[in-house]
């Protein structure tokens, strides 16, 4: 077996825009190549047609595995802090109920 050495190479991360835009409604398409998240901060009614309409500021488009590995780290974030608040829930002293 050939002794193989492993490079590590470190990534620094440059954000060219730190502001972030909040998002509570998404809309996502797909295609045999690609997915694409549409996000948005909620509906609004448009004043001139009184229609309502979801405004799209983010678009995000992915690979089908980009979108599997985002999928996943997800889904390990969400497990994480449902288990930090549930220790946080159960290490929490109930104070008894004074009565008056």
């Amino acid at each position: 077996m050939a002794d193989e050495t492993q490079k590590t190479q470190q990534i620094k991360v440059r954000y060219n825009e730190t502001s972030a835009l909040y998002s509570s409604q998404f809309i996502i398409n797909s295609s045999d190549e690609d997915i694409t998240i549409n996000f948005s901060s909620g509906p609004l009614v448009d004043p001139a047609s009184g229609d309502t309409m979801l405004p799209i500021h983010t678009r995000i488009a992915l690979t089908k595995d980009g979108a599997r590995r985002l999928a996943g780290v997800l889904n390990r974030v969400l497990s994480e802090a449902e288990d930090k608040k549930k220790m946080a829930e159960a290490t929490q002293v109930q104070m008894p109920k004074m009565q008056q």
